[in-house]
Formats: structure tokens, C-alpha cells, sequence
């Protein structure tokens, strides 16, 4: 069995697969299967991964119908047959001794569940911070030092941990027992809906500030895209991390919603960021904070005080005072 399975889903990405595909074949370290999943990519994704598989016998191709990234991904995990599993995402790429380091931090560190790794942007130099100091963590120490910030902390956002799937490599079956739900709804920000929770129910994990992944930010990329339902996706999250890990401690519940209002103002952002019309902006807000009730589910417990004023006008319904005030911070 090889020591690590990567996943890797597949839509759309003709233009950037090869760099991807290559990236991984090019590691120091060669034991590991990579499992290709094509989520019913249009173009000539399927057969480029068909081409791959015949040269490589570590590569495996499946074929799905379209599902999105959090089904295909899910796909490639049930498939996977190492102890440790990773994700790379088809138009991002990643160092050669990508693996190699991350065997190194395992067999050094009492084969911890989880190993989370720095990462770069394709644009410029940027190095997203990880929030926690290198090492490794036993269950006592992420208690410690983990946990009371990982997914927000308002009075210092740096000490955030990054959800991204993509920026560690953790157990199997970890992973299983805590992926996101089929029937959730989540179809954005599956990370984010699983990462934390993977994290609180390890044992332990190793963190390593060296950049390892290389993210591509790119316009069509589903990040960068304008979402019309945005809003609603980001609620069906939240919705989703409250009911697995609400109610588990106070400034976990405390985090989550610090981190669901920000996401919020991040969504008016992209609606202000969308179009030039500062109406148009407040209009499309105050349709979908009617339609959902977003305001009624955020509370100011623990909330900095520029997100308790973003709060109060949306719980009065004063949309375009919170599109101004969004648009004022953006500017």
C-alpha cells in the first residue's frame, strides 16, 4: 500500500491540468497513488487523465457524472487506499518536495492525524499566514492553543487556521468520519465546513509554516466567480458547522459566529464589487437577508465593534447603510 493517496478533482481545467498532473509525478518522494476524479468535465480533461493513467500505473482515473468539488473530492477519498490522504486542486500545483517533507514532519512526529502546510500564491510572493506556531501538537496543546482561535478570532485575525483542504494532508480515516454530509447542501466552502471539525476531533497535528502548495488565483476559478447565490451558500455552511460543532464549547460557538458575520460582510463585498450601481448593491442584499434571515441568526456575542455596526443595520433592515459602510472599508 502506498504511503499517501492524492486526490485530485477534475472540471474544466484543460488549460492547467498538465502543470498539475506533472507537479505531482515530479515528487522526491514516489510512493503514492494519485487518484484523477473527472466530474463530467466537458472539455478535454477526461481523456488527458485517460492519457496519464496509461503512462503511469500510480494514477488512477474515475469517470462521474458532474457533482461538484465537494462530491468529487468525496469520491476520490472513498477510493483512496493509503492511510494518509491529500488534495490538490486541478489548475493549482505543488513543490517537489511536497511529499517528501511531509513524510519527514510524520515519521519524526509519532505519525500525527493531521499535517498542515504554508502555501503561496501564483501572484506575487504573498504567504497566507497559518495562525499557529510550527511543531507538534499532542491533543493538550491544540486545546491549548488551537482551538480558542482557529476559526476566528476578531482581536487578531492572523491567529485564524486556514481551512483549506488542499493545505494539509491528513488520515483517512479522519477524514471519512468527518466530511461533509452528502445531503448538507454545502457546495461552497466545503473547507471550511469540514476542516475545523476534522481539526477538533484530531488527536493530534504537526504544522509547518514551509510553503508547499502553490494556489493560482484565476478569474473563472469558483473563489473569484460572482455568485448570485452567495449569500445562501454561506449560510448553508454555517448552518451546517453549528449543527456539528455547535453547543461543543463557548468560544467555539463564539468563533463560529464571528467567522459566519464576516463571511457575510465578504458577501456584501462581492456585491458591491459585482456592479458600479452602491443601489444595486443594497438591493440584492436586502433580498437575499429577506429571504433568509441571516440577520436573525448572527448575535454580537464576542463580535468587534465595526461588525456589531454592520449587525445593527442589517438586523434594521438598513441595506444600503450596509452597503455604504461595506464599500467605505473596500475603498
Amino acid at each position: 500500500m502506498s504511503e499517501f493517496s492524492v486526490v485530485v478533482p477534475v472540471y474544466k481545467v484543460e488549460e492547467y491540468l498538465s502543470q498539475c498532473v506533472e507537479s505531482i509525478l515530479a515528487q522526491t518522494w514516489t510512493d503514492f497513488e494519485l487518484i484523477l476524479v473527472d466530474d463530467g468535465s466537458p472539455d478535454g480533461c477526461p481523456a488527458l487523465c485517460d492519457a496519464y493513467a496509461e503512462k503511469d500505473p500510480r494514477i488512477r482515473v474515475i469517470h462521474r457524472e458532474n457533482g461538484g468539488l465537494a462530491a468529487a473530492r468525496k469520491t476520490g477519498l472513498d477510493a483512496a487506499k493509503s492511510e494518509y490522504v491529500a488534495f490538490v486542486d486541478s489548475d493549482d500545483w505543488v513543490l517537489p518536495n511536497w511529499l517528501e517533507t511531509v513524510k519527514g514532519h510524520i515519521d519524526a512526529n509519532h505519525r500525527p492525524d493531521i499535517v498542515l502546510f504554508g502555501h503561496t500564491r501564483d501572484i506575487g510572493p504573498t504567504r497566507y499566514p497559518i495562525g499557529a506556531a510550527e511543531g507538534y501538537y499532542d491533543k493538550s496543546r491544540l486545546e491549548k492553543e488551537v482551538y480558542p482561535y482557529m476559526i476566528c478570532d476578531n482581536a487578531a485575525p492572523s491567529r485564524k487556521v486556514p481551512a483549506f483542504i488542499w493545505a494539509r494532508v491528513g488520515k483517512r480515516q479522519l477524514l471519512l468520519d468527518h466530511y461533509v454530509e452528502a445531503a448538507s447542501g454545502v457546495t461552497l466552502f466545503e473547507d471550511v465546513a469540514m476542516a475545523y471539525e476534522c481539526m477538533y476531533y484530531a488527536g493530534s497535528m504537526y504544522i509547518t509554516h514551509e510553503p508547499l502548495y502553490v494556489y493560482r488565483l484565476r478569474e473563472g476559478s469558483l473563489l473569484n466567480a460572482y455568485r448570485p447565490r452567495y449569500f445562501q451558500e454561506v449560510q448553508t455552511c454555517f448552518q451546517y458547522l453549528r449543527r456539528r460543532m455547535g453547543g461543543l464549547e463557548p468560544a467555539i460557538d463564539r468563533q463560529i459566529n464571528g467567522a459566519y458575520m464576516g463571511m457575510v460582510i465578504t458577501a456584501i463585498a462581492t456585491e458591491c464589487a459585482h456592479g458600479d450601481s452602491l443601489s444595486a448593491a443594497a438591493r440584492n442584499t436586502g433580498r437575499a437577508m429577506r429571504e433568509t434571515g441571516i440577520p436573525g441568526e448572527l448575535s454580537f456575542d464576542g463580535l468587534p465593534l465595526y461588525m456589531k455596526a454592520f449587525l445593527v443595520l442589517l438586523k434594521c433592515r438598513l441595506w444600503p447603510a450596509a452597503a455604504a459602510l461595506v464599500r467605505a472599508r473596500m475603498d
